[in-house]
């Protein structure tokens, strides 16, 4: 419903410089063209600031998100991430209670590649389940949108199956997978070797 909203709000002003057009064009017509020049010129004018704020509001911010999650891959202080934070939290005080409200956060934010990794390594490291942290990296296959990110998990779903679950077959699996699936990312490319 927001996207909606956001979206109506983004052509709504073009939408009313378009419906503008046409009484432009009669004031040309009857010869009325400073009247024509200036209601266009007001229109583009109120076009511009309600497009401009919405790009302030809405598109800089989204995008600076979502450009800050592929460049630093969400690697935010504990200050100011609560989910990093919490997974600080739960390392130092061995907090493994807080554990579902960790998950809760990791299914909030589903597609952030962190927040599977976190709790993938807060499974296995702190509370010794790796056939959760399995789960969870192939959880966070699912839910990521990057296919680098997705053959990554995938990998190393490989990985912890090879040397923490002792189970190759499931580890070719994974490997295969991620080959299969993901052949022009970096993580598909390591896979398909390990296939070989």
């Amino acid at each position: 419903m927001k996207l909606i909203f956001k979206l109506l709000n983004l052509l709504l002003p073009v939408a009313l410089f378009v419906l503008v057009l046409p009484e432009v064009r009669r004031f040309f017509d009857n010869g009325e063209a400073l009247t024509g020049v200036g209601i266009v010129l007001g229109t583009l004018a109120i076009m511009a600031v309600w497009e401009g704020l919405l790009l302030k509001l809405w598109i800089l911010p989204a995008c600076s998100q979502a450009l800050s999650e592929r460049v630093y891959s969400a690697s935010y202080s504990p200050d100011e991430d609560p989910l990093v934070a919490m997974a600080e939290r739960i390392r130092r005080e061995h907090a493994a209670e807080l554990m579902p409200e960790f998950e809760q956060l990791v299914r909030k934010e589903a597609r952030r590649p962190r927040a599977w990794a976190e709790l993938a390594s807060l499974l296995t490291d702190e509370l010794d389940r790796p056939e959760d942290a399995l789960k969870a990296l192939l959880s966070g296959a699912e839910h990521v949108s990057r296919k680098e990110d997705k053959a990554l998990f995938l990998c190393r779903a490989a990985h912890l199956c090879e040397k923490r679950l002792k189970n190759e077959a499931e580890a070719a699996r994974w490997y295969a997978e991620a080959a299969a699936k993901y052949p022009g990312t970096v993580y598909g490319r390591k896979a398909a070797e390990r296939v070989k």
